[in-house]
């Protein structure tokens, strides 16, 4: 009943999560969006710093006469996911990973990152998150493609069929696929 979370809702349904995948330097968005002028990867140690990352680029942006929205900062997440959250932290600890992750880092189900990836949105941290595995490439963007994309699609975000399948292999049984 709240005017704000009315105006909150709108606004994330104006502009959904942008998602990406980064598959050996090679980024590919998985999201079917509107294009902006300026996109910027950017990595962080916490949400807090992403979230002022972002807003400093934007007002960078609107200082030399563009509009904030032209600018898409994507937030750089590490990912390990596995279909519970035991397995996929047994599964990360006997990979090579680097102790300290290069900017956030996320193990767990692909449910669990899906609900981060809607967050990251929901808090203006970011405008779209460019997703890093960290382990087995085939492994971890089979299930973003079987369990955060059918999530996030759930909740209004549309992907590209042809962008998910040639990212990850995988052409998921999804309702509503762009082309």
């Amino acid at each position: 009943m709240s005017h704000s979370s009315d105006i909150t809702s709108d606004h994330l349904h104006a502009r959904p999560i942008r998602v990406a995948l980064d598959l050996n330097g090679q980024w590919t968005e998985l999201t079917d969006s509107t294009p902006t002028s300026e996109m910027v990867r950017i990595q962080a140690e916490d949400l807090r710093e992403a979230q002022n990352l972002r807003t400093r680029l934007r007002a960078e942006a609107v200082e030399s006469g563009k509009d904030a929205d032209e600018v898409a900062v994507f937030l750089d997440i590490e990912i390990h996911i596995a279909d519970d959250a035991r397995t996929a932290r047994r599964e990360f600890a006997g990979h090579d990973a680097p102790v300290v992750p290069a900017s956030i880092r996320y193990i767990g189900t692909p449910v669990g990152l899906a609900g981060l990836i809607a967050d990251v949105k929901a808090a203006d941290v970011a405008d779209g998150v460019t997703l890093i595995a960290a382990g087995p490439q085939e492994a971890n963007f089979g299930k973003v493609a079987y369990g955060v994309v059918p999530w996030l699609e759930d909740r209004g975000v549309v992907f590209s069929a042809s962008n998910v399948a040639g990212a990850t292999g995988v052409r998921p049984a999804s309702r509503v696929l762009a082309s």
